[in-house]
């Protein structure tokens, strides 16, 4: 009666700890990789995209369902028992890892790296565990051991799912930059990565696009790209210039002029009129080139940003004789969000 008791109790325990990581993976860390999938899937299907899209929620709780279902053949075929019982839920592992391999173009998004070593770690685990199975084993400390071979089998199985599902930080990151611009949620989607340094070329364009979208008034509708634009870390300026450049807009055309190193073109293109108050990476362009007539414009910001150009010279002044590297460590700190440090670094 006390071994079926504590065959229940493993069963329960293997089952709450899968189901809550399997929850947990669709609901928190895949979220919008899922979605990206069921839009995917759904391609053809307009108002079965949007009935998922918006129930996030059951659709992980139907994911994790099937997945704890897969264990039942698990526990047929491998048959595992007492302390190597969580190596039931191989199958189950192995789902939730290849759903989530999707890599933005693929739906199985997996490396032949990947697969290969998942192929291998997962027959290697089986083997492993029926050559322990067979061997005979003292009923002494039988509870702890049992326990323990279930929660290191557990923790060997998510780290598998880990390691097949896609865990790209920068796809994660731009596929919920894609679903806040959808939903015109341009604020939110700007603090998504805000202080990382890790980007990509896509990721650049959606923020640029989503500064475009912010409100600016009394400004120029699109213009608070040149508030924000430096505030990121850009991963291709030349593409995100071209990108700009190609858009039907004065303020992205500023921008690219910026991002190009190209003062004079940003000079001849800006009409300081419109403005009620100049952007400030517009103002720091102005600054280097000593731009006469915005310092009699917009007086007191030249000042201002003028007083930060010369703090940002003086502390790159004893660095002249350093090489470029190191000059940029040295200056990042206090200056990598302004348009002088980079347009001294990046023209």
């Amino acid at each position: 009666m006390e071994k079926k008791s504590c065959d229940k109790c493993v069963r329960w325990l293997c089952g709450i700890l899968f189901s809550a990581f399997a929850f947990c993976w669709f609901y928190i860390f895949q979220r919008d990789l899922v979605s990206a999938e069921i839009r995917l899937i759904f391609a053809g299907s307009d108002s079965l995209v949007g009935k998922f899209s918006d129930s996030h929620l059951i659709v992980s709780l139907i994911l994790t369902v099937v997945s704890l279902l897969l264990a039942i053949p698990g526990r047929i075929l491998l048959r595992f028992k007492k302390g190597l019982y969580g190596c039931n839920y191989l199958l189950s592992a192995l789902f939730l890892g290849i759903f989530t391999g999707y890599d933005g173009d693929s739906f199985f998004g997996q490396s032949y790296t990947v697969w290969m070593a998942t192929v291998i770690s997962a027959v290697s685990l089986f083997l492993i565990c029926k050559i322990i199975a067979s061997v005979p084993k003292s009923e002494y400390n039988d509870r702890p051991r049992t326990l323990a071979g279930n929660l290191l089998l557990m923790s060997i199985l998510f780290t598998m799912v880990g390691y097949i599902g896609n865990t790209d930080e920068n796809l994660h990151r731009r596929l919920g930059m894609e679903r806040m611009y959808s939903e015109k949620r341009y604020a939110e989607l700007l603090e998504i990565g805000r202080d990382e340094e890790e980007s990509d070329a896509s990721i650049d364009l959606l923020r640029a696009k989503a500064m475009l979208n912010l409100p600016v008034e009394p400004n120029p509708a699109g213009c608070g790209i040149g508030e924000m634009l430096f505030r990121y870390s850009i991963y291709a300026p030349k593409a995100l210039a071209n990108s700009l450049k190609s858009m039907d807009n004065t303020q992205a055309y500023l921008s690219a002029c910026l991002l190009n190193c190209n003062i004079e073109s940003f000079r001849d293109s800006i009409h300081l009129e419109n403005y009620k108050t100049l952007p400030t990476y517009y103002m720091q362009a102005l600054v280097i080139a000593n731009d006469s007539l915005a310092n009699v414009v917009f007086t007191k910001q030249f000042k201002e940003e003028k007083e930060l150009y010369d703090s940002f010279l003086r502390e790159l002044s004893p660095l002249e004789g350093e090489p470029v590297q190191f000059r940029i460590n040295s200056t990042y700190i206090n200056f990598h969000e302004t348009y002088f440090w980079f347009y001294t670094f990046k023209k």
